[in-house]
């Protein structure tokens, strides 16, 4: 992680040195004099976390690399923000060229303390230089490997996965996979993985399965393959678990001979391979051309922690994705732990001590992993009320030895990140246990707190949609989909991670430094805050009482759980004490206002005012001119400085409903998301300059602004992400390749002519679409909408006028929530077979003229959920048990009748 904290650090003093070319310029060579020493002090920092793991000598080296990587990033910094102030305060005199007259006299100062302070840290580096000689530490380069400690991964065998391990919960999942390797029909060899973060239980349920299976097959082979593997010594590895060989008589045999070997054995006959523990997709791909497919039934069987790894061994067969053990399960897998060889548990738990061990049980968030640890000790204690309640108050798994077997288990994902990602990983570490945070403001952070390299041909946002994907990928991030109370309209997605977890993360947090989360008693008591503290999470109902002054470097400020009844100030947080701020994010905090002094914190990126209630901005605001994102939704600002709209480093603007912007000139090239917005003159004058906008949300549209809108939205080709709300929606060219890249879009209005279905059949409406809402935008058939071959998500509010309604076999091909709101003219709905085959949810809301259910509802397995809200007495009483629609709909898990 060192190495990680430096490559950061590296890129933000290159980026001070292009973005702040003009402050930096007398001091240059020194500041590159610094990135070059600390980009060479990288190049050893792989061996040093290596030695470091035995060696606390190591170690505190690491930790001094880390504090100087800091202490020369907060010094330019410094510079950056000193020199800014003394331009402004040059009344009617702006430096806009650097020429090589001599600097005024106070500059003289500033130069010669700043020269002095880099002289120290060139001794500090100097000095830590020739310790890394001292203590052998070598030039390994490259990016670090992944290191992983064997013994941990023992003691993750021995905890979880021994031959006898519960299998609690995972009858269903168990059955599956058998099915799916004992199927006669399937004669063609096939691979089924079973994927989930670290602790799911994927290896026990493996083994269970591989016994129950391994009589039905000629060969039966179990590997370990783990991060650190070799393709020759699986391969060994494997002969010799088909052949009998002797180990030695393997070793003498080449490479060559060996998948000779190994091919001809198996090629007559059918076998099952298990491989636990995959990390790297090339694995199977190496291994499967020496494993004959005779179109006997040959299986393969993988456990992953990445479902990249379970696509690339098998694309055509679904992994099998574990979820956590519900409470009951949680319960039955903790109690057998904790009572070990006792058949009736509850006849020796009282019903206090059941309850209090299922309080405990729910801690582990249903993760096998965490419930056996606790509960083999909770084995060892008195089984008694206070004994357990001890133990569940004080439960904080790094501080007992058990707790740290978990999390060192858990870390094995962690430190099989790649550099770049394991910033972002942490960042979770800043948000409440069991909190869900909007991915596109997680996004925005990460952008803000530089986190996110920019590739070749892509956005900021685009790559860091891709590390996102790619932490769910690795089963280390949950995506939590939701629409909004009435189901009318799908909301931002979420994302959260498991809450053992997430205490993995504030541990490593902690470790390494990069954040604090405070939390302060409702007395006000709080442990003291290191003044080398650079990002703050402020949790808890009294978190406002955070003495600024205590925490000068602070970088990032990020506030939850604000006690909307406590005192605060009316400007908190105090900016003139935290000049070097980056982000700041005060969401939901009882404030009215901000202080002008905010104009001072040059360096900030990202500014959250989101549901405060602040009524307006001060005019410092346009100062801001490193500022990447505002996000005021819900607040009661009414309009913006006019200076605002001139900060070209904008990306992403969100304000209330009612703010129009009053952009006099183009200018905005770097916005990426404008939202909310009302339309104005503006739309004439600006918005076909905001080419880079991939996400536009206008309100309050008039007939007025119809030429110039469908006029400049065919000159935005990134667009993915459009809301047009009004009197009256224009008419716009849909099948333009304008909108080729358009992948969510709301029409909250009246459209006069909306897409239909062509005469020549094809549709009218953008053909990447995966959302769709529509408000009074008023269809009389969906023949169109159906053939769009990626929606997944589609509302039709008060936006069919038609009588019938018909599902077409074929239609809506990936359709996975529907939502039908007051359609008050609709009487029948048809279904036909094949129609929308991935639906999971169906929302029907105050369509109070449907006769009766279709009876298509019968033939959709996929379907999960099924809401009716505000229906005809009729429909209610044909939806209940031993109505007469009750057997279309008997086999949904979850049916809502309101």
């Amino acid at each position: 992680m060192a190495d990680a904290v430096l490559g950061y650090v590296v890129q933000r003093i290159c980026d001070l040195l292009i973005d702040e070319a003009v402050f930096l310029f007398e001091v240059k060579d020194q500041v590159e004099w610094v990135k070059e020493e600390l980009k060479t002090m990288q190049c050893f920092l792989k061996d040093a976390d290596t030695k470091s793991k035995g060696d606390e000598n190591v170690k505190n080296w690491v930790r001094q690399v880390r504090e100087i990587a800091y202490q020369a990033e907060e010094l330019v910094e410094s510079y950056v923000l000193d020199a800014e102030q003394r331009r402004r305060r040059r009344k009617g005199f702006i430096r806009t060229t650097v020429c090589c007259r001599l600097p005024p006299p106070n500059d003289f100062i500033v130069l010669h303390k700043f020269g002095n302070e880099i002289e120290a840290i060139k001794a500090k580096i100097d000095e830590i230089n020739g310790r890394r000689k001292t203590y052998g530490i070598d030039n390994l380069g490259g990016e670090p490997e992944r290191q992983i400690d064997n013994t941990v991964r023992e003691r993750r065998r021995v905890v979880l996965h021994a031959p006898d391990a519960d299998l609690v919960g995972m009858d269903e999942e168990k059955n599956r996979i058998l099915r799916h390797l004992l199927d006669g029909s399937r004669k063609r060899r096939s691979v089924i993985s079973i994927v989930g973060m670290g602790g799911l239980g994927k290896t026990t349920l493996a083994k269970r399965v591989f016994n129950e299976a391994k009589a039905e097959f000629d060969h039966s082979v179990w590997i370990d393959v783990s991060q650190q593997y070799s393709a020759e010594g699986l391969l060994r590895e494997i002969l010799r678990q088909v052949t009998k060989l002797k180990v030695k008589k393997l070793e003498q045999m080449t490479r060559a001979q060996c998948e000779k070997k190994l091919y001809e054995t198996l090629e007559a006959e059918n076998y099952l391979i298990v491989m636990d523990d995959v990390w790297d997709t090339e694995v199977w791909k190496i291994l499967s051309r020496h494993l004959p497919d005779a179109q006997n039934g040959s299986r393969g069987l993988i456990t992953t922690r990445d479902k990249k790894v379970a696509r690339a061994a098998d694309p055509s067969t679904p992994p099998l994705e574990l979820r956590p053990l519900s409470k009951e399960e949680s319960w039955e897998l903790l109690s057998k732990k904790a009572f070990p060889n006792q058949e009736d548990i509850e006849a020796i738990c009282s019903e206090s001590l059941r309850n209090l061990g299922k309080e405990i049980a729910r801690k582990c968030g249903g993760l096998p992993l965490a419930l056996v640890v606790l509960g083999g000790l909770l084995s060892t204690k008195d089984p008694s009320f206070w004994a357990w309640k001890r133990l569940a108050d004080t439960l904080v798994w790094e501080n007992m030895e058990e707790g740290r077997v978990c999390l060192d288990i858990l870390a094995l994902s962690y430190e099989d990140l790649p550099r770049h990602l394991k910033w972002c990983f942490l960042y979770f570490s800043s948000l409440p246990e069991d909190f869900e945070i909007e991915v596109d403001k997680l996004i925005r952070l990460w952008i803000a707190e530089g986190f996110v390299e920019q590739r070749e041909g892509e956005t900021l946002e685009e790559t860091a949609e891709d590390y996102l994907e790619e932490l769910v990928q690795r089963c280390m991030v949950i995506p939590v989909r939701d629409v909004d109370e009435w189901g009318l309209r799908e909301v931002n997605v979420r994302c959260r991670i498991h809450d053992v977890l997430h205490d993995f993360t504030i541990t490593k947090a902690k470790e390494v430094g990069f954040l604090v989360c405070h939390r302060i008693r409702d007395d006000g008591g709080a442990s003291p805050l290191d003044s080398s503290v650079r990002r703050l999470s402020l949790q808890g109902n009294k978190a406002s009482y955070w003495d600024s002054k205590s925490t000068p470097r602070l970088r990032t400020l990020l506030s939850f759980g604000f006690d909307a009844e406590s005192d605060i100030k009316r400007t908190f947080p105090p900016f003139r004490d935290l000049k070097l701020l980056r982000v700041v994010d005060l969401e939901r905090a009882p404030i009215f206002e901000l202080p002008e002094q905010v104009g001072d914190l040059i360096h900030l990126r990202y500014l959250g005012l989101k549901y405060t209630d602040i009524e307006s901005l001060p005019s410092s605001v346009g100062k801001l001119r490193h500022l990447q994102c505002l996000d005021a939704e819900g607040t009661w600002i009414r309009t913006m400085p006019r200076g605002f709209w001139k900060i070209e480093a904008l990306r992403q603007v969100i304000v209330p409903e009612k703010v129009e912007p009053e952009m006099l000139v183009a200018g905005l090239s770097n916005l990426q998301v404008l939202t909310k917005v009302r339309a104005g003159r503006w739309i004439d004058i600006c918005l076909g300059s905001l080419t880079s906008l991939r996400e536009l949300e206008i309100r309050g549209i008039k007939d007025c602004h119809h030429l110039a809108l469908s006029s400049w939205l065919l000159k935005l080709p990134r667009l993915k992400k459009l809301g047009l709300g009004g009197e009256s929606i224009p008419d716009c060219q849909w099948t333009s390749s304008s909108f080729s890249s358009l992948q969510v879009l709301s029409l909250l209005g009246r459209v006069r002519r909306p897409p239909q279905q062509s005469s020549s059949g094809g549709d009218q409406w953008p053909p990447n679409l995966t959302q769709l809402t529509l408000e009074y935008a008023s269809q009389d058939s969906i023949a169109a909408l159906e053939k769009l071959p990626e929606l997944t998500y589609l509302c039709l509010r008060w936006s069919y006028k038609g009588n019938e309604m018909t599902c077409s076999h074929g239609g809506f091909p990936k359709l996975e929530s529907l939502v039908l709101y007051e359609l008050d003219k609709l009487r029948r709905w048809v279904i036909e077979a094949g129609a929308m085959p991935r639906l999971r949810s169906l929302t029907i809301d105050r369509c109070r003229k449907l006769e009766m259910l279709p009876e298509g509802l019968q033939q959709m397995a996929a379907l999960k959920e099924l809401v009716l809200r505000n229906m005809s007495p009729v429909i209610r009483s044909r939806a209940i048990k031993k109505g007469y629609d009750w057997p279309k709909i008997q086999h949904i898990p979850s049916i809502t009748i309101g």
